[in-house]
């Protein structure tokens, strides 16, 4: 498993706080409070105030907190994947084919994938639905964050997640563009130095061949306009690529959007929710005084 840290955005860190990010939303209040009742109990106020402060989290986080923990070795194997992408990426945007991103890709989908079975088995446990559109939108968030640079690849590989992973224009996780991994394409769509490049490398090969005969020159130069046609076609295909999951894209980000509306008026109803579980509980402690009281006076 890999090695807890603290979480994201400030929160206490340890173990219990890493079992509690991992905890299904249904249980999650009770075991919280339960724990900072037991630090106040052992005097540690502060420790007991700090988890009090932490909140439940939103979406499927929990779930991929959950798969974390337990398969810590293959999240590890996923965060490698996604390095690979973005390298390969990088590798096919700049004419140097892409093998590299083809295979990145399958393996990156392949650790998904398995780690999409075990949420199902997390989902199931709890008595959650584990349909295939909640699991569908986990693999995805496990691609995400696996290409993502910063905050959530750290909180995935911690356990620590409060919210799922954003998914951006140009984070899509091996399906389109991912964060850094089109560096050096920027030189290319603008004519820059990355265009300038290539053309020192196609005009190398003439300035430094020794002097052949003429079937050879002939040779070489029919081999130059092979590279360079199959570079163009490379670069065709990349653009096209490039544009389809443009479109496709926007449509996520659109019902993106509307998930993360419906996801914060959810987050809305489980705090006030947990809100009128906190009154209950302590009109009840208040009921229950009064009836000691009461059965006090009757025995005197």
């Amino acid at each position: 498993m890999a090695r807890r840290r603290a979480g994201e955005g400030g929160l206490p860190g340890g173990e219990e706080v890493g079992r509690l990010l991992a905890t299904s939303p249904s249980r999650f209040t009770a075991e919280r409070d339960a724990l900072a009742r037991a630090l106040a109990e052992r005097g540690d106020a502060a420790g007991a105030a700090a988890l009090r402060k932490v909140r439940r989290p939103v979406g499927l986080a929990w779930v991929l907190n959950r798969v974390a923990r337990e398969r810590g070795h293959e999240i590890e194997a996923l965060l490698e994947a996604g390095d690979r992408l973005r390298a390969g990426q990088r590798r096919a945007l700049a004419g140097q084919g892409a093998a590299a991103l083809r295979e990145a890709e399958q393996e990156l989908r392949t650790a998904a994938r398995a780690l999409r079975g075990r949420a199902a088995e997390v989902l199931a446990s709890e008595g959650r639905p584990a349909s295939p559109v909640a699991l569908a939108r986990v693999e995805l968030l496990l691609r995400v964050a696996a290409t993502a640079p910063g905050g959530a690849r750290e909180a995935l590989r911690a356990g620590a997640l409060q919210r799922d992973p954003e998914v951006a224009a140009g984070d899509l996780s091996g399906l389109g563009l991912v964060a850094g991994g089109g560096a050096e394409a920027a030189g290319t769509a603008s004519g820059g130095t990355a265009g300038t490049s290539r053309k020192a490398r196609a005009a190398a090969p003439r300035a430094s061949a020794p002097k052949a005969t003429a079937a050879g020159s002939a040779s070489g130069a029919e081999a130059q306009r092979a590279e360079r046609a199959e570079r163009a076609r490379a670069e065709r295909q990349a653009r096209l690529r490039a544009r389809a999951l443009g479109a496709a894209r926007e449509r996520l980000e659109q019902a993106e959007g509307r998930a993360r509306e419906a996801r914060r008026a959810a987050e809305v109803a489980l705090r006030r929710a947990d809100e009128a579980r906190a009154r209950a509980e302590a009109a009840e402690a208040g009921a229950a005084a009064r009836r000691a009281e009461l059965e006090a006076l009757e025995r005197e």
